[in-house]
């Protein structure tokens, strides 16, 4: 299945081939066209136009800087570590489709990691990265990282995680980060069953939102298995995973995993995998008979799960299940194909769900469009008002008809 791509470009910032500059370009001014998120304006400006420049420029940066790359594709020969304070690095053009930076293939470890982020405020925008061997990010936690923003990128084909949060036993984490307008994927399926498009351990205030998560899958000879496409856990809390298109992808989204400790849990919590948090506003679809779960909670008190849309025919009959004892919250407004479970002792409450969608319900379900295709449906009308969910999937007001549409999309004639 192949679907639209609802990731929209952004720009930024500039600068000067030889040095340092002030000068800031028109075409890198205006901001994201689906957020209108804008890259922050440092002091420094540094333009670059070959591997071993961007390499050199990022390794040697001060704080407040801003690297910008010109148009082309790029072999990278070692990780670009970033230490720097503040530093921005994205493309000169704004067009992420422009700018690659890539490794020698999935399955070549030589470079392991595209991009490091070990310091606070950091800024990656624009880009496209992929063919790395383990990660094409990662967010090192260890270094006590925070407010760093990864948007509008294209991460692709990587041996392991597309976008990795990592951390180690010193008590720092990876916190208040922002994951947007991005799309991860891969060309067909990741080289084993350890694979997730964002993974984050013990992450803190993460927001993951209007990003594309595509095949996010293991190998078909093992039936594509492998971890959820969003994953926080080891105790992450208070993460928000909202407006995000999961296509055909084995899992979809996850908040929590196991049941118990994991080595690198965050203050060594032995209760919860995850901490509060909301999945609202996801579209989440896979046809195929090898389709796991669509949206889970493992272990996770204080949750909430509204205004989802998720069409998951495979190979277990629900679509939302929360899971484990110490799991509580609410779920609600969500539209399924199948059911909404507790399992393991988990005691959530449910609240004006529609399940048993049917294909003919959306636009195109083949293609991934889950908008609602016509207004007499069940979903019509018929979600509880929540304060929380103002507009839709789409970026739309949920102001048509006596009351909210369940589900992603808020229904409108004549489209969107």
């Amino acid at each position: 299945m192949t679907t639209r791509n609802t990731v929209l470009s952004l720009s930024i910032l500039v600068v000067s081939a030889s040095g340092l500059s002030a000068v800031e370009p028109a075409e890198v001014k205006k901001g994201c066209e689906r957020c209108d998120w804008k890259a922050p304006k440092t002091e420094k400006f540094v333009t670059v136009k070959t591997a071993r420049a961007i390499s050199n420029v990022v390794h040697k940066a001060k704080p407040g800087t801003t690297v910008l790359i010109e148009d082309g594709t790029y072999k990278l020969r070692r990780t670009l570590v970033i230490t720097a304070k503040g530093l921005t690095l994205r493309s000169k053009s704004g067009d992420r489709d422009k700018v690659k930076l890539l490794g020698k293939g999935m399955t070549d470890t030589s470079i392991g990691v595209g991009v490091v982020i070990a310091a606070s405020e950091v800024c990656i925008a624009d880009l496209t990265l992929g063919e790395f061997g383990h990660h094409g990010i990662q967010v090192k936690g260890e270094f006590g990282i925070q407010d760093c923003v990864m948007h509008n990128l294209r991460v692709y084909d990587c041996g392991q995680q597309l976008l990795k949060g990592s951390v180690g036993k010193n008590k720092k984490y990876a916190d208040d980060c922002t994951v947007a307008c991005s799309e991860f994927e891969y060309t067909d399926s990741a080289p084993s069953d350890y694979t997730n498009g964002v993974d984050v351990l013990a992450g803190k205030g993460w927001i993951v939102r209007d990003n594309v998560l595509r095949r996010i899958r293991g190998p078909k000879s093992g039936g594509h298995a492998c971890g959820p496409a969003i994953l926080f856990w080891a105790n992450s809390m208070d993460t928000v995973v909202e407006r995000n298109l999961v296509v055909d992808c084995y899992r979809g989204i996850a908040l929590g995993l196991n049941p118990g400790i994991t080595e690198y849990s965050r203050d060594g919590e032995r209760r919860f995998d995850h901490q509060g948090g909301v999945i609202r506003n996801n579209v989440v679809c896979n046809l195929g008979a090898w389709g796991d779960e669509g949206i889970e909670v493992n272990a996770c008190p204080n949750v909430v799960v509204e205004h989802n849309t998720v069409f998951v025919t495979g190979k277990v009959p629900w679509n939302i299940s929360v899971r484990f004892p110490r799991s509580s919250g609410i779920v609600r407004n969500n539209l399924t194909a199948r059911r909404v479970i507790f399992r393991d002792g988990a005691v959530t409450k449910l609240r004006s769900n529609v399940r048993d969608a049917k294909p003919d319900w959306f636009v195109d379900v083949n293609d991934g469009d889950l908008r609602l295709a016509r207004t007499n449906l069940p979903p019509i009308d018929a979600a509880t008002r929540t304060k929380n969910v103002a507009i839709d999937f789409a970026r739309k007001k949920r102001d048509v008809g006596r009351a909210p549409d369940v589900g992603a999309f808020e229904f409108r004639s004549g489209g969107r």
